[in-house]
């Protein structure tokens, strides 16, 4: 009785083996790798295409450029300790500036923004 079960079980684990790879095929088939990266939110910043040379044959349509965009796409966001409020990015009177990077950790001495008088500030401080 073990003998005639042991090959309908075996047939019936193959089977489920080929089924379970036709699915798997048909699902890489269909999806694409704009879907892939949406879905998995990965930052990606590959280029199919040459971004220095070439332009003899430019595209009047512009779908080249559409193209690359997608690939030089990255997301940034801000946390939510930067929204809390009453919150500032680096201590009081410190010196250092907002655009700081780890104003907190920084060390050394303060290098204060200066530059020369421009049209915007006209020369007021």
């Amino acid at each position: 009785m073990a003998c005639s079960s042991l090959p309908k079980l075996l047939v019936l684990c193959a089977f489920f083996v080929y089924i379970s790879n036709v699915v798997v095929v048909a699902q890489v088939d269909e999806s694409s790798l704009k879907l892939i990266t949406d879905s998995l939110e990965w930052p990606s910043t590959m280029s199919l295409y040459n971004e220095f040379g070439d332009e003899d044959g430019e595209d009047p349509d512009g779908v080249i450029d559409r193209r690359s965009m997608f690939w030089h796409r990255m997301r940034y966001y801000i946390s939510y300790g930067a929204l809390s409020a009453n919150r500032i990015p680096c201590p009081p009177r410190s010196g250092r500036s907002y655009y700081t990077h780890n104003c907190f950790q920084a060390r050394g001495p303060v290098r204060p923004y200066t530059r020369g008088c421009s049209t915007i500030t006209r020369c007021r401080r």
